[in-house]
This record gives structure tokens, C-alpha cells and sequence, in this order.
């Protein structure tokens, strides 16, 4: 209805660099892509902008389009389980 398809193409300029050491390694590095799509699509912002949240605004810690796009990318990743959360808070790509 009016929607047009999203302009946005990847972009690399070939160069990589990989770093493991230790505690700052990751295995969860695919993350990296699909979180460049996902805040380059604007989906989160469009599912932010028509959801109502309830939420008394006092008590809220993380707003309403953070929390959905860390579930969508737990979810793409593999992480069913909201508590899993907690567990990569610590992992230093999320």
C-alpha cells in the first residue's frame, strides 16, 4: 500500500581485519552483517513507530526499539530464550 521497496545495497571496501584474543572473541561474528542491514532497513524504526508502548515511562530502563532489535538479532542468531540476554551482554559484539 504505497510502499515502495528499500534502496539500500552492502557496501565493503574489501578490507578485513580479524582480531582474536582471548576474552574478546565472539562467536557470533555473522551478527555483524545482519545488525549493519537491520539499522540500515529502518524495520525497527518502522515497528517502533506503530507500536503502542505501554509502559509506565518512569519505570523504563531500555526503550521500546532497543529491545526490539535485540530481539530480532537473538533471534536471527539463534537465541530463542529472552534470558540469553543476560549471557551476551558479555559478549563483546553484542
Amino acid at each position: 500500500m504505497g510502499e515502495s521497496p528499500s534502496t539500500w545495497t552492502p557496501w565493503c571496501n574489501g578490507s578485513v581485519r580479524v582480531e582474536l584474543s582471548g576474552p574478546r572473541t565472539t562467536s557470533d561474528s555473522g551478527a555483524l552483517l545482519l545488525r549493519e542491514a537491520l539499522d540500515n532497513s529502518d524495520v525497527v524504526e518502522a515497528l517502533d513507530d506503530n507500536l503502542v508502548d505501554q509502559r509506565d515511562p518512569l519505570r523504563i530502563r531500555h526503550s521500546l526499539a532497543g529491545q526490539l532489535r535485540t530481539l530480532v538479532l537473538q533471534r536471527a542468531m539463534g537465541w530463542i530464550d529472552l534470558s540469553d540476554t543476560d549471557t551476551l551482554r558479555r559478549d563483546p559484539l553484542w
